[in-house]
Formats: structure tokens, C-alpha cells, sequence
């Protein structure tokens, strides 16, 4: 049972759908060029000293966000490129490349797929020596110049004299108490302990 309702939203069997909309393309990174966000995936099978040991110098040259899922990838704008270098043994890499495809269709899987730690932690030390983030070297970006008539617009100002200050204020007197007013009494420690009890 369907009932349309006016705009983008139909409600079927009183459960809302999304609304109708064009899907943004999507950014394809290349390897051999900086993403817009570069993740590093460890998987959930591999113990901790494969980050803090294998990828430390890694993550030392090229700060890429740690993510323990996919997940978080749905939350990347569609038209942002995107790169996951992910770390894990053969058994998990078919699983692993087919949980991002399903978040996020464009991202570039970049995986460090070796069986040992040592191999891994080999392959991520010469990618960070040798300044190839994602195992091949980075393109040289090519910037277009600005023309030279460059300007930002700036709302005009009135122009003032230069003036120099003459005076420094003084501080204001801290409020004298009123005279016909009692003096307060300090605040003293309660008695006893903080949480209850005796």
C-alpha cells in the first residue's frame, strides 16, 4: 500500500522513504596524488603493535585518520576523494575491499596485504622513507596561478587620522561595602566527608 504525498516524500506502509534527489558524482583518487582524506585502516584480526609498531613511522609522515570500520566514510562528502590504506593478512583482504565498495564505491583501497608483521612493517617504513604514501610516487601537483589582477574586495573604510593614546584608563575600585550592612562570614569546610556517609 502506497500513499503519495506532495513533494519528494512517498510513505509506504507508514515508513517514510529518502526523498528523490540526484546523486553528487563522486571524486575517483589516483595513487599517485594527495586524496582529500587519507584513512588507516588496521583490521579488527591484528593486535594493536601492528599500528603502534608496523605503521608508526607511516602515520608519523602522513597523519592519515586510524579507522577501525568503513563506516565513517558514509559521512565524507560524495565529491571529496578518498583513500584507505588498509593493513591486514590475506584472510581478511576480499572482506575488507568489499565493506568499503559497499560504503564507499570511489574510494581508492589502497591495501598492505603480507603475511608477517615484519613484511608489513617493512613496506610501510620505505613507503614513508621513500615519500610514496600509497606505493607509487606522488605526481607534482600543478597549481593554476592567480591573474595578477587579483584582488579581494574589501568594503571601504573612512580614512582616520593616525592618533596616539593619551590617557591610561585607570582600573575601577572594587564596590566598597555598605556601611549599614553586615560584614559576611568566611566560608568554612563541612564537616565530615564529601560523599556521605560517616
Amino acid at each position: 500500500m502506497t500513499a503519495e504525498v506532495p513533494g519528494d516524500f512517498a510513505f509506504e506502509a507508514g515508513h517514510p522513504r529518502q526523498p528523490k534527489a540526484d546523486p553528487l558524482p563522486q571524486a575517483t583518487p589516483t595513487p599517485d596524488q594527495y586524496p582529500d582524506f587519507h584513512f588507516l585502516f588496521i583490521a579488527p584480526n591484528l593486535g594493536v603493535e601492528w599500528f603502534f609498531d608496523a605503521a608508526r613511522l607511516y602515520w608519523d609522515r602522513y597523519r592519515p585518520t586510524v579507522i577501525s570500520g568503513f563506516d565513517f566514510l558514509s559521512f565524507v562528502p560524495p565529491d571529496r576523494s578518498v583513500i584507505v590504506t588498509a593493513v591486514m593478512l590475506r584472510d581478511y583482504a576480499a572482506r575488507a575491499g568489499v565493506d568499503l565498495a559497499r560504503i564507499r564505491p570511489s574510494a581508492y583501497f589502497d591495501a598492505v596485504v603480507r603475511e608477517t608483521f615484519a613484511e608489513t612493517q617493512r613496506v610501510l617504513d620505505q613507503r614513508a622513507q621513500l615519500a610514496q604514501p600509497f606505493g607509487v610516487p606522488i605526481r607534482e601537483a600543478t597549481l593554476t596561478p592567480f591573474p595578477l589582477d587579483f584582488a579581494i574586495p574589501t568594503p571601504m573604510l573612512p580614512l582616520q587620522d593616525a592618533g596616539f593614546v593619551t590617557a591610561t584608563p585607570s582600573p575601577q575600585a572594587p564596590p566598597t561595602a555598605d556601611p549599614g550592612q553586615p560584614t559576611p562570614a568566611p566560608l568554612q569546610p563541612t564537616p565530615g566527608s564529601i560523599l556521605g556517609g560517616g
